[in-house]
């Protein structure tokens, strides 16, 4: 069982989807502190939730 065209271009067109999104999401970035702490504008509560979210998702 291999690729087949349409298995190439549905690959193409998320890698693009996701390169522009993050291209989009990222334009009023300046500093490396604006793109690892997020401006630091993060709330402790929600920084909690993500690492817990992350602690379950490898087990």
């Amino acid at each position: 069982m291999g690729l087949t065209f349409v298995d190439a271009i549905a690959f193409v067109a998320f890698l693009a989807t996701v390169i522009g999104i993050s291209l989009y999401a990222s334009r009023e970035e300046d500093t490396s502190e604006d793109y690892f702490l997020a401006g630091r504008s993060l709330t402790w509560w929600l920084i909690g939730f993500s690492l817990i979210a992350s602690n379950i998702s490898t087990e």
